[in-house]
């Protein structure tokens, strides 16, 4: 094949997205080669392997070593990546669900910092809210502040990082007899949070 017909080294790496030094490296490591190499020491490639040199970088950003990767293109040990890359996907779905998750939230705040705009502070209002499934924790009595905000960690922690980022709906209901206030510090308690995705995502209480 002419050298008119093929790239030049920088002219690859263009169209790649990576550099000269990468593709020297991986020729050195022989992980990805030229289609031509001169006498010069010039590397020439073909259009053909875009594709693949992508992967090889697709893959290295995800944290496969050379190794790994020579591995796996030389058919050594594909189950084992196949693997790994399956483990992967899963961890990006899931990141990807929680990310979406924190947007949810986001637009939440943002719509409820709209809302207080129009909230008179010094007005004595009720308000009914509309009925709600929450997940409880379990009863707590008499606790101290350490054992309050450890059973508070805990609830949340086991519910997900993405629940204990929504503050939107969450507290104590206390079991309180009469609304007796003077017994307020020692009644009984549970930690509450208003569900916002479905049961069998998160521990039952």
């Amino acid at each position: 094949m002419a050298n008119d017909k093929l790239l030049s080294i920088s002219e690859f790496a263009k169209l790649a997205g990576t550099t000269r030094r990468t593709l020297i490296f991986y020729d050195q490591k022989d992980v990805f080669k030229p289609m031509k190499i001169e006498e010069t020491g010039y590397r020439y490639y073909s259009y053909e392997p875009l594709y693949q040199i992508g992967f090889i970088l697709g893959l290295r950003d995800l944290g496969f070593s050379v190794e790994e990767i020579k591995d796996y293109l030389g058919g050594s040990s594909r189950d084992a990546l196949n693997k790994k890359l399956i483990s992967l996907k899963n961890k990006i779905e899931l990141r990807i669900q929680n990310l979406k998750q924190l947007l949810a939230i986001l637009r939440q705040k943002e719509n409820d910092n709209f809302q207080l705009t129009d909230v008179d502070f010094y007005v004595v209002k009720e308000c009914f809210l509309p009925d709600h499934d929450f997940w409880c924790s379990d009863p707590k009595a008499d606790c101290s502040e350490a054992e309050i905000a450890s059973s508070c960690n805990q609830f949340y922690q086991e519910l997900g990082t993405g629940v204990m980022a929504n503050k939107n709906l969450s507290g104590f209901i206390t079991d309180l007899p009469q609304a007796k206030a003077n017994t307020y510090a020692n009644s009984g308690f549970r930690i509450i949070k208003k569900i916002i995705q479905s049961k069998s995502q998160h521990p039952d209480y």
